[in-house]
């Protein structure tokens, strides 16, 4: 099949405007007509539905989507890591990471892979944990680095260090001058938290260590990144439950003190399980280097 096909077929169903679409493409919309037309015949399916007001993605269309940005990015990566190659390179592996271990793990399983690869060429993106197993299961990123993800059909994890629940504080706040803070102490305080969607188990680590002191949480603003977070508790807008990690962020005007019996979360390496990533057993190794624990 031509990728100039598939190619097309995204703009056009990105668009839903064969004008527009052809326009973007240097194409008449005689032309792209005709793509769309060859690219259904060969699929065996209508793809869009046209009238003369609209276009729309049928049911197949919309499937078909999904399928062609993975074709697309497929032959991307294999065309990257066939010229790396031949030009004495070792390929390109594509790392997800949640921000945490971005200051901790994840530099130092980069390291271990250049160490090890010199001309391996890796890419890492800062992604939450629920983006991360979309993206591999799409083909976008070759290893995540996540926390907490349940068992997932199909993708393999690897534990790589566990770390306790901390909390985040205005500096000038009563309990900083607490070496050590319970649940109870925080019953009064307004929190600054991530959204569940964006790290789902951790949320309810929050909402859990609160119940068993007798309370729910009052959630004054929800930030969707570290920064937001801790600039609202620079800002005295709450108090803010985060991994420990975060806590060498040392984010001017916030101050982090331990929780009692708080509870803990796994980061973690995933990879699926039907398409290894290039160089696992490297990875693996200066996981290992770094504190991970074999699967």
């Amino acid at each position: 099949m031509d990728t100039d096909l598939l190619t097309s077929f995204l703009e056009t169903a990105q668009r839903l405007h064969f004008g527009h679409a052809a326009e973007r493409l240097g194409l008449t919309q005689p032309a792209l007509s005709h793509q769309i037309r060859r690219l259904e015949q060969q699929v065996g399916v209508t793809l869009f539905t046209r009238t003369s007001r609209q276009v729309r993605l049928t049911a197949a269309g919309e499937v078909f989507v999904t399928e062609a940005r993975r074709v697309l990015a497929d032959l991307e990566r294999a065309v990257t890591h066939c010229r790396s190659v031949a030009a004495g390179g070792a390929g390109q592996l594509r790392i997800g990471s949640i921000g945490a271990a971005l200051n901790s793990v994840t530099p130092k399983l980069v390291r271990g892979l250049l160490d090890a690869l010199p001309g391996l060429a890796v890419r890492v993106t800062q992604l939450d944990t629920p983006v991360q197993l979309v993206a591999l299961r799409a083909n976008e990123i070759d290893l995540a680095v996540v926390r907490a993800a349940g068992p997932a059909s199909g993708i393999v994890l690897a534990d790589l260090f566990c770390e306790p629940m901390v909390l985040a504080l205005p500096a000038r706040h009563r309990l900083a001058a607490k070496s050590v803070l319970s649940a109870a102490d925080l019953r009064d305080e307004r929190f600054v938290l991530w959204p569940r969607t964006t790290s789902p188990l951790f949320h309810d680590q929050v909402m859990d260590y609160c119940a068993r002191a007798g309370f729910v949480p009052r959630t004054a603003m929800e930030g969707a990144d570290i920064e937001t977070q801790l600039g609202l508790v620079s800002a005295g807008i709450g108090v803010s439950p985060q991994p420990a990690s975060f806590a060498d962020l040392g984010r001017k005007g916030v101050t982090f003190r331990p929780l009692h019996e708080a509870p803990h979360s796994t980061v973690q390496l995933a990879w699926l399980q039907a398409s290894p990533p290039p160089h696992l057993a490297v990875a693996l190794s200066a996981a290992r280097a770094a504190g991970v624990r074999e699967p």
